[in-house]
C-alpha cells in the first residue's frame, strides 16, 4: 500500500482543497508587502465564504442559542444577534485577559483565556483579571473618603 503524494503547496494533514498560507498570500496580497492588510483579509474571507457555500457553520450549542425560529439556519436578524453577542464576548475576554493592555490577546494571554473558558454548553464566564465581584470592589490601592 502506498501513500498518495501531497499536492504541491499543501501541508500534510491540511483539508482537501484548502490553500496554504503561502498560496493565500500569493493570490490576495495586492500591495506585494508579504502580508494581508484588512482589505485583503476581507477579500479572503469573502472568497472562502463563497467557496464553502455561505460561510462557517456554528457549533450545535450556538445554533440552538441563536436560531430563534428553529429552522436550522440563521436569518439576518439571528446572525446580527449572534455577531453582537460574539463581539461582546470578545470584548469581555480582552478586558479580562489582556495583561499588557494592547487591546488584543497575545499567545500567552490567549492560552490563559482558552484554559479558563467553560466547555461548550456549560455556560458561565471564565476567570481573569477583569471586573471584581461586587463585594471586592476598591479593596486595594484606593483610600476611603473621610
Amino acid at each position: 500500500m502506498y501513500a498518495k503524494p501531497e499536492k504541491e503547496g499543501k501541508k500534510p494533514g491540511s483539508k482537501e482543497g484548502r490553500p496554504s498560507r503561502e498560496e493565500i498570500i500569493k493570490k490576495f496580497d495586492k500591495d506585494g508587502d508579504g502580508k494581508l492588510n484588512d482589505e485583503e483579509k476581507a477579500e479572503v474571507r469573502k472568497t472562502m465564504a463563497e467557496r464553502s457555500g455561505g460561510g462557517r457553520k456554528l457549533p450545535p450549542f450556538l445554533m440552538k442559542k441563536f436560531d430563534k425560529d428553529g429552522d436550522g439556519e440563521l436569518n439576518d436578524e439571528e446572525k446580527a444577534e449572534a455577531r453582537k453577542a460574539m463581539e461582546e464576548r470578545r470584548k469581555e475576554m480582552i478586558e479580562k485577559f489582556d495583561k499588557d493592555g494592547d487591546g488584543k490577546l497575545n499567545d500567552e494571554e490567549r492560552k490563559a483565556a482558552m484554559a479558563a473558558r467553560p466547555k461548550p454548553g456549560e455556560g458561565g464566564k471564565p476567570e481573569g483579571k477583569g471586573k471584581k465581584e461586587e463585594g471586592e470592589k476598591k479593596k486595594k490601592g484606593k483610600k476611603e473618603k473621610k
